[in-house]
């Protein structure tokens, strides 16, 4: 029965590749535990909540004092004076929505009126406003006493966005199919080193820098195009670009050098084609707690940490914030973070190359 032998070989060459293995056993399980934890399974971190307190008396300022202590919440810096400053902030990207204290809030409450506030909100995650209202509202009732009545109003702005879940979803996606390139450019390189290719490369003279450029360089043009594609297809799915579209394309570029940077990492290290899908095990986790999906404001805080370590989170905030009208300054710290990443990465990928020809 040839069959059950090629079986049996094909079963032992699964059993003696642990890297293999360990993709095919541990990627559920991996895929499954980040899913739940960065959807705010077990102890969600706190919601960010930005204050435009224009009443500035006393009563309020110990009213969003109170809030920061709700343990659900977690309070932005700085409390804006004025409306219209975090108004602005509100439609360049740097926040997600603001709670609006008018003037009177301390008169209202000596007086026993009715205190009304708005929970304004650019409709990129209108769930947040939801589940932020009741919070609000039993912590203005345990501040205020229950004879003052507070409400809480939930007010979207407007915007020159037709489509928000489309502007809000096509940063996250793009940034997750340029992250794919990781697994291309191991792939390519452990195939070479399967094939012996790379062993008799390294009898020449070629630098290890020579090597990295020589498997990264042909990915530019796929990068470039690609993200021409997925511009060209967000914008026919009703993307708007608010902002600068030079620079959504810089972050893209960025995050797609960080990729195949990784990619060349993973390369090296792996000893065979097959082995080289284990960058899958990082790919969906890392496009999941960077915000490639959902947002990441209920996630553990503790995985929001790791996530603000990696590149990913950077391009996609940044791409985001870009794309709805944020100016250069607002995103530079994560161009910074971008640039350092695809320098570090590179640098290790040159010092891995250079052990293996070592070895």
């Amino acid at each position: 029965m040839k069959f059950w032998e090629i079986g049996k070989r094909n079963l032992k060459e699964i059993y003696r590749n642990p890297v293999l293995l360990g993709f095919l056993l541990g990627m559920p399980v991996a895929f499954m535990l980040v899913f739940v934890a960065a959807a705010g399974g077990g102890q969600a971190g706190p919601i960010a909540l930005s204050i435009a307190d224009e009443d500035g008396s006393q009563k309020s300022s110990l009213f969003v004092q109170y809030l920061g202590i709700v343990g659900a919440i977690e309070l932005n810096e700085p409390i804006y004076s004025e409306k219209s400053q975090a108004q602005e902030d509100l439609e360049n990207g740097r926040i997600s929505f603001y709670l609006f204290i008018p003037s009177g809030f301390e008169q209202a409450q000596q007086t026993q009126q009715t205190i009304n506030l708005e929970l304004v909100y650019m409709a990129a995650d209108p769930m947040i406003g939801l589940q932020l209202k009741p919070m609000i509202e039993a912590a203005g009732s345990e501040f205020l006493g229950v004879a003052p009545l507070l409400n809480v109003e939930l007010k979207g702005t407007e915007s020159r966005i037709k489509n928000m879940a489309v502007n809000f979803y096509f940063p996250g996606i793009a940034v997750y199919g340029l992250m794919i390139l990781i697994s291309t450019a191991a792939g390519i390189i452990a195939g070479d080193r399967e094939k012996g290719f790379l062993s008799r490369m390294f009898t020449t003279p070629a630098r290890p820098w020579d090597f990295i450029l020589g498997y990264s360089l042909p990915f530019i043009p796929v990068l470039i195009v690609s993200t021409l594609i997925y511009l060209g297809v967000g914008m026919a799915l009703g993307l708007t670009i608010v902002g600068n579209l030079g620079y959504a394309f810089l972050i893209f570029f960025l995050i797609g050098l960080c990729a195949i940077g990784i990619g060349m990492i993973v390369g090296s290290l792996v000893k065979s084609e097959s082995q080289a899908g284990v960058a899958w095990i990082f790919i969906v986790p890392m496009a999941m707690i960077s915000g490639a999906w959902f947002t990441v404001d209920r996630m553990p805080s503790a995985l929001k940490s790791v996530a603000g370590a990696l590149p990913f989170i950077h391009g996609i905030d940044a791409s985001r914030a870009v794309i709805n009208g944020s100016p250069f300054s607002a995103i530079i710290l994560d161009i910074y973070w971008l640039i350092g990443w695809a320098v570090v990465l590179f640098a290790v990928g040159i010092a891995l190359f250079r052990r293996t020809m070592v070895s």
